[in-house]
């Protein structure tokens, strides 16, 4: 393929992922269709399917591609410390919460975007093949199983490593699968409401 066609593709790719983004941002995941992607970038109903097989590898493409930048916006706020500051772990804690908080103020739609992919991409296939597979109850909502999930994960992450070794990871990867299923502590059944 010539490097221009190339570059073309990659463009159009590019202006697909975009307006995703912006209808995802406004509607959610489940709420925007395909043809509401095209609209938004402006192009006919089938072109988003010659670069993407399905909206599930849109928003996948999406969240494996797109970085909101907020890492390196919580070094750049720790690096700015005085020295003092960055040997407290009080002063870092404070430069993470402004650096997030000043991030989430103004790059709203993409982070939001991205942390439903995270949850969504991630695991509601899963959790709702499981469930049809009838690994868990026909009752069990795979979205909010995921958000769960995915936050479950996220805080036992952040616990082995403030404290590595405290507790027994593959108990605790076992204990948050199988808390998905209604009637255990993490049941996520729409009737639980």
């Amino acid at each position: 393929m010539p490097k221009i066609a190339e570059q073309a593709r990659a463009a159009r790719r590019d202006q697909i992922i975009t307006a995703a983004l912006a209808c995802f941002a406004r509607s959610g995941y489940h709420a925007t269709t395909m043809a509401d992607v095209a609209a938004q970038a402006g192009l006919s109903k089938g072109t988003p399917y010659l670069y993407f097989e399905s909206k599930e590898a849109l928003f996948i493409a999406l969240h494996e591609e797109w970085d909101c930048g907020l890492a390196d916006r919580v070094n750049a706020a720790i690096a700015a410390r005085p020295d003092a500051g960055r040997r407290s772990p009080r002063q870092i804690l404070h430069a993470v919460a402004a650096a997030v908080a000043g991030h989430v103020l103004e790059q709203t739609q993409t982070c939001r975007v991205l942390m439903e992919a995270r949850a969504l991409a991630a695991h509601e296939p899963a959790i709702a093949a499981g469930v049809q597979a009838g690994e868990w109850p026909a009752g069990t909502d795979p979205a909010l199983a995921a958000r769960l999930f995915t936050a479950g994960l996220y805080g036992l992450m952040a616990q082995w490593h403030l404290a590595p070794g405290s507790f027994s990871w593959d108990a605790a990867a076992a204990a948050l699968a199988d808390g998905l299923a209604p009637g255990t502590a993490g049941g996520v059944s729409p009737a639980d409401d």
